[in-house]
């Protein structure tokens, strides 16, 4: 029953993997505009053309990272569903709903300023007097204050925020971090205010993507159920689609209500959990995630795994990082927020001495007029809101606070711009000389194609299915130790979800020039990361291939080394399978295109035939690079037929799930695929 059910759960895992992938195509050029906008802004003069076009290229990418909860309800909904437009609105209906539920419970209050008294007085010499927190801003006939209680935490304390900035120190059970506002719902009493965001424009918890994700497949479970439920005449109008938003209306109610009893402390238990891995030595909490993260990429799943660390508090918040710094933290913040911010700082903290009411200052700053910043969790969210935000906050800035954003993203680009390339051109040099010119391209194509977009599957399928060890036993350990020393070195640069060159110019290079969003050391030190890892992953795959005698692509003499599928080919220089030429165009009205689409129909219908034929195939989709399908009888599939077609660079089965690798021709096959078996089921009936 366990095997059973393992089977089950890998297509429904399978499936939300690929629904993460349609709100991350957003994001490249979401950061473009975001990056560049923030670049042009940041050095043009206020109230200037460049500033406002700068901003408004800046907003329009802010609001796409902004909004990503939402996005991903949208595109689970329709992941679940079959693209279906019904169930996608229903999942939007359903985000709101939930959000509005939480808001209509959620109560701001003022915490300590009816409870808490401090004795203070006017000078050394004057008399005590106990005055409540809530009115010292309303004593002006106080001009120094003394904290009576603990008077040595307010040596050279001299302005009421500093004076109020320690009393909040001293009462953080009663005194919320960000100064004296607290939230409450339900019978929670005091929540972080890190976990309340304005999701949509409402003011809720802050979920991270968690929430949109159960919205959507609460949303497609019931489009699925009931968009094609007949009711009675008397009401028959919301029969059908109609009915799917009014039952999903209602279905998200009680998630609502486990997520107002469940949440705050799990968040606050991610947040735990992120503050703790960043305290983990020397890059160590990078190297951790790229072992679990890489592992799971044969299986389609690594999108799951990352999502807590990049979407939610468990990757860092900037919030928590504020509210727990210490007085040492605090002091490092302030001189390199002050350096890095120098005419800002001259405003701001103007009159202000101590560290502790400069520290407070930026605080207040920073949640009160820049809460989207403020509110920011997750590795990659926090790093495009700095991004957005360089003119207040940059990643150096943050590091003082303990914060090391793109722990979790960085470390993709040292094997992905020269590591796998690198690997390759190995496996290229292990293919005997007379057979090299021959696949030279194919083995430029992947290595170019993972340079410029990140995209591995290529090269990264071809040792996995030849020889699974060299994934498991030489790629996975070298990623890991890419991202140990990215962690190491700090190096802030994030990316979309793929880390090619085209991501490092967006989050590393326009950033580091443009606004000065780090320093050179963290714009330029992945680079040195990924020349690094160029000679380890050449030798490493060089003599694993030799030694291990792995029949890489053209090794074995074999002449099907293709990416593209061998019918396509020949039809493009306008030939058929068999290699005869395809009969004169204007004779036979018969063109090439007409030849490749006859073979890709062809091909779409014999994959129909190695899975089991149509009574086996129960749902088809696609990814960046897979075909995906779920079948009723894993054991039908003949996974060598399906290979033998040509284009794929490995097969995997899983209990009912199927995905075969592609890297491009499966955005081709799907559609035919399911045109052929919508007319295949039809003609049964």
């Amino acid at each position: 029953m366990f095997k059973k059910g393992c089977a089950n759960i890998m297509p429904t895992l399978s499936k939300l993997s690929k629904a993460f992938l349609l709100p991350i195509a957003l994001l490249p050029i979401a950061g473009v505009f975001l990056g560049v906008g923030s670049a042009i802004a940041s050095n043009s003069g206020a109230d200037s053309f460049g500033y406002f076009f700068g901003t408004l290229l800046n907003k329009m990418g802010d609001v796409c990272f902004g909004n990503l909860p939402v996005l991903f309800c949208i595109s689970v909904a329709l992941a679940y569903t079959k693209d279906s437009g019904i169930a996608a609105i229903t999942a939007v209906v359903g985000f709101l709903v939930m959000n509005g539920m939480q808001s209509a419970l959620l109560h701001t209050q003022v915490m300590g300023a009816e409870n808490v008294w401090v004795q203070i007085k006017a000078s050394a010499d004057a008399s005590a007097e106990w005055i409540k927190f809530a009115d010292l801003a309303s004593t002006p006939h106080v001009s120094v204050l003394q904290y009576v209680h603990t008077a040595s935490d307010l040596t050279g304390v001299t302005s009421l925020e500093g004076i109020k900035y320690q009393l909040v120190n001293a009462n953080r059970e009663l005194i919320d971090g960000a100064g004296s506002v607290y939230y409450s719902l339900l019978w929670i009493n005091k929540i972080p205010n890190g976990l309340i965001t304005s999701n949509i424009g409402i003011n809720s918890l802050n979920t991270g993507v968690f929430a949109g994700i159960f919205v959507g497949a609460i949303a497609a479970k019931c489009y699925n159920k009931f968009h094609q439920t007949q009711l009675p005449s008397a009401i028959s109008f919301f029969s059908g689609t109609k009915l799917v938003p009014i039952v999903t209306f209602v279905a998200v109610i009680p998630l609502s209500f486990i997520f107002m009893f469940i949440w705050p402390y799990v968040g606050m238990g991610l947040a735990a959990f992120g503050q703790a891995s960043g305290k983990l030595p020397g890059g160590l909490d990078s190297f951790i995630y790229e072992v679990a993260e890489r592992s799971l990429v044969p299986f389609g799943l690594h999108h799951v795994f990352y999502a807590p660390l990049w979407w939610t508090n468990a990757g860092g918040s900037i919030a928590e990082a504020f509210n727990k710094a210490d007085a040492d933290q605090q002091k490092a913040f302030v001189e390199i927020w002050a350096k890095n911010h120098s005419e800002l700082a001259s405003t701001l903290l103007n009159g202000l001495i101590n560290p502790t009411e400069k520290f407070e200052a930026i605080r207040k700053l920073i949640s009160n007029d820049y809460t989207d910043l403020w509110q920011s969790m997750g590795d990659q969210t926090m790093a495009y809101k700095v991004i957005a935000n360089t003119s207040v906050l940059n990643f150096t800035d943050l590091e003082a606070l303990g914060l090391n954003i793109g722990r979790f993203q960085s470390g993709k680009f040292g094997f992905m711009l020269l590591g796998l390339p690198m690997a390759g051109l190995a496996m290229w040099l292990n293919v005997p000389k007379e057979n090299r010119k021959e696949v030279m391209g194919i083995y430029f194509s992947a290595a170019f194609t993972c340079f410029l977009t990140g995209i591995t599957e290529p090269i990264e399928y071809t040792f996995l299915f030849l020889a699974p060890w060299l994934f498991y036993g030489v790629h996975m350990p070298l990623a890991a130790i890419s991202f140990l020393f990215a962690g190491l070195f700090k190096t802030h640069v994030s990316m979309t979800v793929s880390g090619g060159f085209i991501d490092y110019i967006v989050f590393g290079v326009i950033p580091y020039f443009g606004s000065k969003a780090m320093s050179a050391k963290s714009a330029f030190a992945i680079l040195g990361v990924s020349a690094a890892m160029a000679p380890a992953y050449f030798f490493a795959f060089y003599f694993a291939v030799k030694y291990g005698n792995v029949m890489v692509p053209g090794r074995d003499g074999s002449s099907n080394v293709q990416l593209a599928t061998k019918a396509e080919y020949k039809a493009s220089k306008g030939l058929n399978v068999d290699g005869s030429k395809i009969e004169d165009v204007k004779s036979s009205k018969v063109s090439a295109r007409d030849a490749v689409e006859d073979a890709r129909v062809q091909k779409a219908t014999k994959i129909i035939e190695f899975l089991g034929g149509e009574a086996n195939i129960v749902d088809v989709d696609a990814c960046a690079s897979r075909l995906r399908l779920t079948v009723k009888d894993g054991s039908l599939v003949d996974k060598d037929g399906i290979i033998s077609l040509g284009g794929a660079t490995g097969a995997l089965i899983r209990g009912t799930n199927v995905q075969v690798v592609y890297g491009g021709e499966q955005e081709a096959i799907k559609p035919r695929m399911i045109k052929i078996l919508d007319e295949q089921r039809k003609s049964k009936k």
